[in-house]
């Protein structure tokens, strides 16, 4: 398969499949990036440019370089379903000290008839586990999430991760977990 993730990496779990991000990918993604409800599930603001399989491309490489771009499928229907990104931390208000391995971790299920049934838990769950166990990270971090998505709010919340700070006037949390936590 034709990818640019740049690993080879794969991971499965009980209904989905994690497989590097192919280039075919990007045009089943980008109807679900002209969907407002989607995109203010996203992390961050929406693009202010139209989002195209260009835009889509130029993100995807740079994710891509700053860690480890999956595609998810889900395995009773074989379709891809959304994208996940295991990330180095990338934003300066992580306070990364040196030496110290932080990961972040974008996600996006495109589907919203999969919202809320548990394929977020699956994976994050999966993607930690691997973070924490085999590249023996320091900490893991959900960045930029929205006040009103509550759904993902209590992902974090799940998986043993504590808002650790807001920003924006209140209406943006970043959350993270520590290995300490985490091997509780």
């Amino acid at each position: 398969m034709n990818h640019l993730s740049g690993h080879n990496l794969t991971f499965e779990t009980d209904r989905v499949i994690l497989r590097p991000f192919a280039h075919g990918d990007f045009e089943i993604a980008l109807p679900f990036y002209h969907d407002p409800e989607f995109l203010n599930a996203m992390e961050g603001e929406p693009p202010e440019e139209p989002v195209t399989i260009e835009y889509l491309e130029d993100v995807g490489r740079i994710m891509a370089r700053q860690g480890f771009l999956f595609a998810m499928v889900e395995k009773e229907s074989g379709r891809v379903i959304g994208e996940v990104c295991l990330q180095w931390m990338n934003l300066e208000r992580a306070e990364v000290r040196e030496g110290e391995k932080v990961m972040r971790l974008p996600i996006g299920i495109w589907d919203k008839a999969l919202w809320g049934k548990g394929y977020g838990k699956e994976i994050v769950s999966c993607l930690m586990h691997y973070a924490f166990e085999n590249l023996q990270i320091d900490r893991f971090c959900a960045m930029d999430v929205k006040v009103e998505n509550v759904r993902s709010q209590k992902l974090w919340n799940t998986l043993g991760l504590r808002q650790i700070r807001a920003l924006d006037n209140g209406r943006i949390f970043d959350f993270e977990i520590s290995k300490e936590m985490y091997f509780l």
